[in-house]
């Protein structure tokens, strides 16, 4: 009876031995590394969990976070493309020039794209109108003219220009460059500035990076002289222009333009063109009847490069002609600013 019994309990006491001996393995699997099968199937405990970060970028983190994606975005394509140090002719003649200056050739970015390469030179970097119209998406037609000048058509609009001239023209605008237009491997270039203000993208140049990085969002052409300049104000500005100094040199002509701007820009006068030239016991040619004589082409041209900015007298607010006028007075209460032609300018 005993021996049954044994023998109907072999059976129970093997299973759950078995059973047994598969929790404790499960339970090792569970807990030691060792079991794990593939790298997807471990999970490390969360203080092992190395974190995981991209290398610091060097912008400046006053950017907003748009801006400084894009200036990244920059460096890493100036990266790319290494700036090159090059022997340029200066002026139009390149196949025989008299002159050469060394520049970087720095590549140009659009919307952080390469699109091509400018000079570099004295921290200044130059574009041709043709090349800097490809990078930004204007259409750019060129004709030389007799005159030594030449005309860019950019989207219908005009641009007129010559090799070390001061004064061009674009869109019906005239405008004046100090410095005079220059030119570099036979092509009349414009410094960065210049090619801002003509179409509206904005143009930054890194030096410590060589490299251009120029933003279209603002793309559009100069405003063009009809609406820019009041009718009214080139009108009566060109008239007292031609009055009072016609004959003068041309830089004469520009200051007394000046003058009556000021006066516009002083609280001390009234504010507008018309009211400063017809207020009472100033201008002579009001009470002569000459300030209503046709201006000349050099009086308007005068007129315009004032209300542009040209300005050869600084902040004077009184000329006079020493030699028609007693001038005691404006020497004892003024100061001399400058002398141009027969006129005496003061502030």
């Amino acid at each position: 009876m005993v021996n049954k019994l044994k023998s109907k309990l072999v059976l129970p006491c093997i299973v759950v031995l078995l059973c047994a001996m598969l929790g404790a393995l499960a339970w090792l699997m569970g807990n030691d590394r060792v079991f794990a099968v593939g790298q997807e199937s471990f999970t490390p405990a969360p203080e092992e969990t190395a974190e995981v970060t991209e290398p610091p970028v060097p912008v400046d983190a006053a950017l907003l976070l748009t801006e400084r994606d894009e200036r990244h975005a920059t460096r890493v394509a100036a990266s790319s493309v290494a700036p090159v140090t090059r022997t340029v002719a200066v002026g139009l003649d390149a196949a025989n020039p008299t002159q050469t200056a060394s520049c970087i050739y720095v590549p140009v970015y659009v919307d952080g794209v390469f699109a091509g390469y400018g000079y570099a030179l004295n921290d200044t970097v130059y574009v041709s109108i043709p090349d800097y119209c490809g990078m930004i998406g204007f259409d750019c037609e060129t004709a030389p003219r007799e005159d030594g000048t030449v005309q860019y058509t950019v989207d219908g609009a005009e641009i007129s220009i010559g090799y070390r001239d001061t004064i061009f023209y674009a869109n019906g605008r005239t405008l004046y460059i100090p410095e005079g237009v220059p030119a570099l491997d036979g092509q009349i270039v414009l410094p960065l500035s210049w090619l801002q203000q003509l179409f509206g993208a904005t143009a930054t140049y890194d030096a410590a990076l060589a490299a251009v990085s120029v933003d279209t969002a603002a793309r559009g052409l100069l405003e063009n002289g009809e609406s820019y300049y009041a009718k009214y104000d080139i009108y009566w500005l060109s008239r007292i222009i031609y009055a009072e100094a016609n004959g003068q040199p041309f830089e004469g002509m520009v200051g007394v333009g000046n003058v009556v701007l000021n006066r516009v820009n002083s609280a001390r006068f009234p504010n507008t063109v018309e009211e400063v030239v017809f207020q009472s016991g100033q201008f002579t040619p009001v009470s002569l009847g000459s300030i209503y004589s046709e201006p000349s082409s050099d009086a308007v041209r005068a007129a315009k490069l004032a209300i542009e900015g040209m300005n050869t007298v600084g902040n004077s607010l009184y000329f006079i002609n020493p030699s028609a006028c007693d001038g005691g007075w404006f020497e004892s209460s003024l100061s001399r600013i400058a002398t141009i032609g027969q006129h005496v300018f003061y502030a």
